[in-house]
């Protein structure tokens, strides 16, 4: 039993540092990252009046999905990055 929870702990372990290992950066081809902010709260407030309405049908994976489908109307976008932002070396 002790050699089958430690298994599942180093699997489980594993499992996030390699879903981890890279990160999406939000960014918008006219927008600061302070009008994300902004915007952000405004999808959030948006999307937490409609859930309001019907509680029961959501839970906060779909708040979650909502915000981002709010802001990518918004036009924001994500790129992906590194989980350490690494800068490389330019090409010589």
């Amino acid at each position: 039993m002790k050699n089958e929870l430690l298994k599942f702990l180093f699997l489980a372990v594993a499992i996030s540092m390699i879903s981890t290992s890279c990160t999406h950066k939000p960014y918008h081809p006219t927008k600061s990252e302070r009008e994300w902010a902004i915007d952000h709260e405004a999808c959030e407030v948006w999307v937490r009046e409609g859930i309001r309405d019907e509680p029961d049908t959501y839970d906060n994976f779909d708040e979650m999905r909502l915000i981002h489908q709010c802001m990518k109307d918004k036009g924001w976008q994500w790129e992906r990055t590194d989980l350490f932002n690494f800068k490389k070396a330019p090409a010589e």
